[in-house]
């Protein structure tokens, strides 16, 4: 408010201390707010993380609700990241080879498609995680550990999107946000487009 940054709130949803609440994301019309919890998704599972959405009504966040099933599973789902036409990009942990992805699933008549696993210029380098795409989807900012031309630790890579959905070789996005600190985990871009928040 008057380019001043107003006291932090917590959010009325998240305030039991019994389970974790993680890695926000609003989407682009900041009409649904989706974030990581291990909230059991019912009263007979265990909590795992999960993927959950609040969604605002008449100028008030709703009870959030977990995005469930194909997006969920009994695994490991990490930051969220929504384009316009609500397709979902996140990460997902593969229980068989014990490492995360980069996966996304469209949005057809208010139903989650099948997830897809995203190609080897997406899922980069020895570990790769926290995926923030654009909301035209034209680019996507990558954290990756393990690629040959690291400034050391865990980089910010971009990688951009051609109109045939081919994503570019990723590119290294330079000492002016990476450094030899491995804790370059996670970043997000300003809806204008104007400012890059990182880790």
């Amino acid at each position: 408010i008057n380019q001043i940054w107003t006291v932090p709130e917590v959010f009325e949803y998240c305030t039991n201390p019994a389970y974790k609440y993680i890695e926000p994301h609003l989407s682009p019309d900041g009409k649904q707010l989706f974030f990581i919890t291990n909230i059991p998704a019912d009263s007979a599972v265990s909590g795992n993380e999960d993927i959950w959405v609040s969604r605002k009504e008449d100028g008030k966040w709703m009870k959030p609700e977990n995005l469930g099933y194909p997006v969920n599973t009994k695994s490991k789902e990490f930051f969220p990241s929504v384009t316009h036409d609500g397709t979902i990009y996140f990460t997902h942990l593969d229980t068989i080879l014990n490492d995360e992805f980069i996966y996304r699933s469209r949005r057809v008549n208010g139903e989650y498609l099948q997830p897809e696993k995203l190609g080897p210029n997406v899922n980069i380098g020895k570990a790769r995680y926290n995926a923030f795409v654009s909301a035209d989807e034209s680019y996507m900012i990558i954290p990756a550990y393990g690629m040959p031309d690291s400034y050391g630790g865990t980089d910010y890579y971009i990688s951009f999107r051609d109109s045939l959905d081919n994503w570019s070789q990723p590119i290294n996005m330079g000492p002016k946000i990476n450094s030899n600190s491995p804790y370059e985990w996670s970043a997000s871009v300003s809806t204008d487009g104007k400012y890059i928040f990182f880790m």
